[in-house]
């Protein structure tokens, strides 16, 4: 190789060294608060279930629609929006779902069971959000999500309706025997399972 090009790729290798050396999860991170943004007029639209809907399958959840046994994974499979669906159950395992998206949760009115499972994105901040299906949530279940901490699942005490609550794989829980007693206080109808 010829010597002014061997340097040429030299000091281009050396300004651009640095740019590899941020982590792939920033990038990733702002890719999905932009794939988790709120668009309140598809909401006005198509309606809240429709939108949550859309919202979750995007970012690689799915959702059981009320009255129906499986659940929708595939975005290109959703009904035509002139068939009114609402969600019951949402399974958001391995998802890119983040706080910034939850506001999608408002007006839907049926969803019963939520599963937070491996949610890479998912932080204390989104927790306070389920508020949002307080009244028809029984079962929620959060698992090896590994932002959240104490004070998101201290949270969850609003969530009066919950009959199931499951809190596993959460290592930076550190008042696991203090919380389990302030959950079944303030959830006395609740079956909770945390380890």
């Amino acid at each position: 190789m010829m010597p002014h090009i061997s340097n040429g790729l030299r000091i281009l290798n050396a300004t651009t060294s640095c740019y590899r050396k941020v982590p792939n999860r920033e990038f990733f991170y702002w890719l999905t608060i932009i794939f988790n943004r709120v668009d309140y007029d598809r909401i006005q639209s198509v309606g809240p279930d429709r939108a949550c809907a859309e919202w979750l399958l995007k970012n690689g959840a799915s959702v059981r629609w009320k009255g129906f046994s499986e659940h929708l994974k595939d975005y290109n499979k959703l009904l035509s929006e002139e068939n009114r669906c609402y969600i019951q159950a949402v399974d958001a395992t391995d998802s890119g779902i983040t706080h910034v998206g939850f506001p999608y949760f408002v007006g839907c009115r049926y969803i019963d069971e939520i599963k937070l499972i491996r949610c890479y994105y998912l932080y204390n901040t989104a927790l306070p959000l389920l508020s949002a299906v307080k009244d028809s949530l029984t079962t929620l279940e959060i698992k090896d999500c590994k932002s959240i901490t104490d004070e998101g699942v201290r949270s969850l005490k609003n969530l009066k309706n919950l009959k199931t609550l499951k809190l596993t794989g959460i290592p930076y829980l550190e008042h696991k025997a203090s919380l389990r007693k302030e959950l079944a206080e303030a959830l006395p109808n609740c079956t909770i399972e945390l380890e």
